[in-house]
Order: structure tokens, then C-alpha cells, then sequence
């Protein structure tokens, strides 16, 4: 899995994630915008809102892990 982007947004209070999967092409990716709840839900660790300036590109891996074996993927989108 390769990370893109992310970033949280305090003002919403929601994580944005632009990611491609192995499977995916080069010149695509995929948009994933979790809530802070969604966030601490999927996380595979204890996290608190003030952990999300701390996250790295691993633990954005393993919450997309995670969040993917309750749920479909977002759809491809073309670079």
C-alpha cells in the first residue's frame, strides 16, 4: 500500500487519506475521509484525539487495514 496523502482536519475532525493499494495502477488512487469516532473505532491501538497529529504513514496503513476488513474500499479514481 502506498500513502499519498493524509492529513487531519481539526475543524471537521476528520482524517483524509488519498492511498493505492497493490492492486492499483499508477495512475490511480483512492480517497478514504474517516471521523475522528472512525478513527479510534478502526484503529488497531488506543487513540485519542490529540494522537492524530502524531500519525505516521504505518499506522495510516494499519487503520486502512483495518477499516478494509469491515468494508469495501472506495472506489478507483484516475490521477
Amino acid at each position: 500500500m502506498y500513502i499519498r496523502e493524509f492529513y487531519y482536519n481539526d475543524d471537521n475532525r476528520m482524517l483524509y487519506v488519498e492511498f493505492s493499494t497493490d492492486n492499483d495502477g499508477d495512475e490511480t488512487y483512492r480517497v478514504l475521509e474517516l471521523t475522528i469516532e472512525d478513527v479510534m473505532y478502526y484503529s488497531p491501538n488506543i487513540i485519542h484525539e490529540d494522537d492524530m497529529y502524531k500519525m505516521d504513514e504505518n499506522d495510516v496503513i494499519e487503520l486502512i487495514d483495518q477499516y478494509s476488513t469491515e468494508n469495501d474500499l472506495p472506489e478507483e479514481s484516475i490521477l
